[in-house]
């Protein structure tokens, strides 16, 4: 008899251990799973947020795009050429405080048309792409920023001095008196540039 409710209560006992050990086990089990998580929302920057109502910057896009194209250009010239005249210029031909610079930020004394002119206008964008397709500039074509850099202080129109023409014409563009300055700005405009070639190009 007593052989036997000590039999019992081995079982009674070996069950409760097993019950027990596989709650723990469970517990454990989600314990070590990750927590859920959720993607955050992607904000959609507006690369014309500050366009005119008549669309003069979208119009400037387009060409730069429309001639990158005609030149086959590579996407990150296209894209380099859009973050120097957004940075330089915010893709307007003429702006305010601009002292009849170009859509790229050189003074007018290199152009004797006004800077409004439509083949002005024209030629300064196949000028930046005459630049890019130059060896030493090319060379840095994997980084748009690096690129359109080398591209504007490169001397590729015959005498052009970037920081010289600047200084002299403008003495109130802080953000183009040095490199770093000059990188900074565009570094500003590369995320301008990029929506809008994507949404344009």
């Amino acid at each position: 008899m007593n052989y036997r409710i000590t039999t019992a209560l081995t079982v009674m006992v070996l069950a409760t251990a097993v019950i027990a050990g596989c709650g723990n086990n469970s517990d454990d089990d989600i314990a070590s799973q990750p927590a859920p998580t959720s993607d955050a929302t992607t904000q959609v920057l507006d690369p014309f947020v500050d366009d005119t109502a008549d669309g003069a910057q979208q119009e400037t896009v387009t060409r730069i795009i429309d001639l990158g194209n005609q030149r086959k250009a590579s996407d990150n010239a296209i894209i380099a050429a859009l973050v120097a005249s957004r940075a330089e210029g915010f893709w307007r031909v003429h702006h305010s405080g601009s002292g009849g610079r170009n859509l790229f930020g050189w003074s007018q004394m290199w152009d004797d048309r006004p800077a409004l002119d439509d083949g002005a206008v024209t030629d300064a964008i196949e000028n930046f792409y005459a630049g890019a397709e130059s060896p030493e500039n090319a060379a840095k074509n994997d980084d748009p920023v690096d690129y359109a850099v080398a591209i504007q202080l490169s001397d590729h129109s015959g005498g052009r001095v970037y920081f010289e023409d600047r200084e002299a014409y403008d003495a109130n563009l802080p953000d183009f008196r040095t490199e770093d300055t000059v990188r900074k700005t565009y570094t500003e405009a590369l995320p301008y540039a990029r929506a809008a070639y994507e949404q344009l190009g």
